[in-house]
Formats: structure tokens, C-alpha cells, sequence
């Protein structure tokens, strides 16, 4: 009986994969979508607007200056002008930045202690934008909703504790985590080719990752972490430079942009 459940599962989830696919711009994998791109935007600004109440908003004109600039390069290369972009620098000690859907991009003030350059900066900008224009987040959405019908069939089948906890295990850890992984990586190729577009040399994204990178973590822990170890980010990077440099080339500006000096970086960011 279990058996029979579980293959009308698969083939369920296989009926409504195939009823709602959709491909990801530049790397052309095929995936499910659940969510259309309006609901995704509304959900994307709502979550704004509950930063922009709970979240101090940096009053500095450098490092505000620094991300309107870069994030207004990025974003006119991206292919989406429907965007509502804003970019917006928050008071933290936290080294973090985001792109919700619909193009809202806020980044942390505790970040720029990496970034020497508006094109390190770019590495970060172009990975949060590239998740937003390849909808990572409502792809994440709809495999939650997948693990969320799986487990309600799944539990009209068996009263066993131990199938609900495998199937838990098993969709965790073989299927959700990896595809978290599985879209920083997609982040990582697809904001390399968006800062290469835009004029920011490629190259300095690995210089970057090599100084906000943990590259002394165990390779253990990236089977349990949705991010990709520092070194295989950086391999990733490298891998596919030759393509980004490509469309580097073709840029009508090339560099690093404005260059960071120790004095601005000192007035800007809290002691």
C-alpha cells in the first residue's frame, strides 16, 4: 500500500513540475514555479517595507552614494526594467545584502569592510540581483509547497513516526538544502556575467570571496548549509571566468570603478 502511495506521489509531483516550468535566464536549467512573477513582487515589498520599519537606514552619503551607483549599473544590464529598483544601505554589524523579488536591494554597512572597490562591491550586488531576476525565491516557495503536499499524502498512507521522519530527512537533506546550494552557485554564475556586463572586472569577485570567504570551515558542513563552501565558490568562479571576460571585454567601461580609500571607509563605517 505504502509502495503504491508513494509512486501516485511522484507521479503527482511529476504532473505538476511539468504543468509549471519554467527556465532560468543564462544557466537555461529547467524548474518548477508555483508562484507568478506579481505575486512574487508583492511579497517582495511587503517584505521592504517591514525592513524599512524595523531597520535603521544608513544616513551616509559615501557608502549610499557607492551602492546606488553600482546597484544602478547592475541593474540597467539585467534585462529587467520592469524592476522597481531601489537600493537602500542599513546600519548593521551583520556582513549581509539581499535582492528581494521585484528589485528591492538592501545591503548591510558591516559588508564594505570587505569590498576596497565598487567592483568587489559588485560581486555582492550582481549575486542578490541575479537571485531576484532568476526568481530563486519563488522557486523556493513552490518546492516548500511540493514537501508540504508530499508530507500531507504521505501521512494519510501511514501512521508511522519513522516514514514521517525519514521522508523529512530525505526531502531536507536530499532535496532542499542542495537546491539552496544549488541556487547560490546559479547566483554566483549569473552575477558573474551581470558585473562583467556592466563593466566591473570579473576577476575581482574571486578577490573578494577569498577575504569574506570561510575558507577554514569544515567540507562537512556544506552538505548541512545552503551556501557553498569558500573553496568550492571560488573554483566555481574561476571555472566559468572565461565566459564572463567574454562579455567583460565587449563593455564599453572596464575597471574597478571608484576605489575605496582607508579614510572613507573609516568616516563611513561605525568603530
Amino acid at each position: 500500500m505504502l509502495k503504491t502511495i508513494l509512486r501516485l506521489l511522484l507521479l503527482g509531483i511529476t504532473v505538476c513540475l511539468a504543468s509549471g516550468c519554467h527556465t532560468v535566464p543564462y544557466s537555461d536549467r529547467t524548474r518548477f514555479l508555483a508562484t507568478s512573477e506579481s505575486e512574487e513582487a508583492r511579497m517582495g515589498l511587503d517584505a521592504w517595507n517591514e525592513v524599512l520599519q524595523s531597520e535603521k537606514v544608513s544616513s551616509d552619503p559615501f557608502l549610499n552614494h557607492a551602492l546606488k551607483r553600482v546597484g544602478g549599473a547592475i541593474a540597467a544590464v539585467s534585462g529587467r526594467s520592469d524592476f522597481n529598483w531601489e537600493f537602500k544601505v542599513f546600519d548593521s554589524e551583520t556582513a549581509n545584502a539581499y535582492c528581494l523579488p521585484g528589485g528591492k536591494v538592501g545591503v548591510y554597512t558591516a559588508l564594505y569592510r570587505y569590498t576596497a572597490n565598487d567592483a568587489e562591491l559588485a560581486t555582492v550586488v550582481s549575486h542578490e540581483i541575479a537571485h531576484a531576476i532568476c526568481r530563486h525565491g519563488g522557486e523556493r516557495v513552490s518546492q516548500n509547497l511540493l514537501q508540504t503536499l508530499g508530507a500531507a499524502l504521505l501521512s494519510t498512507a501511514t501512521d508511522s513516526e519513522a516514514v514521517m521522519v525519514a521522508y523529512g530527512a530525505a526531502t531536507q537533506y536530499g532535496a532542499l538544502l542542495p537546491f539552496s546550494r544549488k541556487h547560490e552557485s546559479e547566483a554566483d554564475y549569473v552575477g558573474l556575467l551581470l558585473m562583467a556586463k556592466a563593466g566591473y572586472d570579473p576577476r575581482q569577485s574571486i578577490a573578494f570571496w577569498r577575504k569574506f570567504g570561510d575558507q577554514e570551515s569544515s567540507k562537512l558542513m556544506e552538505y548541512v548549509s545552503t551556501h557553498p563552501h569558500g573553496t568550492t565558490r571560488i573554483e566555481g568562479l574561476q571555472e566559468k571566468m572565461p565566459e564572463a571576460l567574454k562579455l567583460y571585454e565587449q563593455s564599453p567601461r572596464k575597471g574597478l570603478g571608484t576605489v575605496y580609500s582607508q579614510k572613507d571607509l573609516s568616516a563611513a563605517l561605525p568603530r
